[in-house]
């Protein structure tokens, strides 16, 4: 049997799936801890990319209805704290694995953008492109932003 459900709930499927990983994997404590920079670089980034990419009409969530405001799905920030959340707990302390991991996620995230806009989730003006561009952008930088706030808060420990 195949069970088909509408596009307007694939969010809710992925983000539901993000968040069993979640707890499953990830202890408390470091939820809690985590739950801010998932926050900040994954819900906050998302939709300044997606609101970006609207505006210059790149791409941008499709067939939200209900469930969404302004061009974003309401799962989809929610989604990307926690995915954010999860990737900053396994994150390395090496800097090459560090670049490494970085790198593996923008390939990741790259492959679910194409995964979803074959779904019709999203729409991409250029195809691959316009789904390569912002993560390139949006994993280094948040990567460099949580490492740097994780040093000035152990900085601010040893005070």
């Amino acid at each position: 049997m195949i069970l088909i459900i509408p596009v307007k709930y694939i969010p809710f499927l992925y983000t539901s799936i993000f968040a069993l990983i979640l707890i499953k994997v990830v202890p408390k404590a470091e939820i809690r801890r985590l739950f801010i920079y998932g926050l900040i670089f994954g819900g906050v980034f998302d939709i300044l990319v997606v609101t970006i990419g609207n505006l210059i009409d790149e791409f941008g969530y499709i067939q939200y209805e209900e469930f969404g405001l302004m061009g974003i799905h309401f799962m989809a920030p929610i989604s990307w704290t926690i995915f954010f959340m999860i990737y900053f707990y396994f994150l390395p302390h090496k800097k090459l694995y560090i670049c490494l991991y970085t790198l593996m996620g923008i390939i990741y995230s790259v492959l679910f953008c194409q995964m979803v806009t074959k779904l019709g989730v999203l729409f991409l003006a250029h195809g691959l492109i316009s789904s390569i561009i912002p993560f390139i952008i949006w994993f280094p930088i948040a990567t460099w932003g949580y490492l740097k706030l994780q040093q000035y808060s152990k900085s601010k420990q040893l005070n």
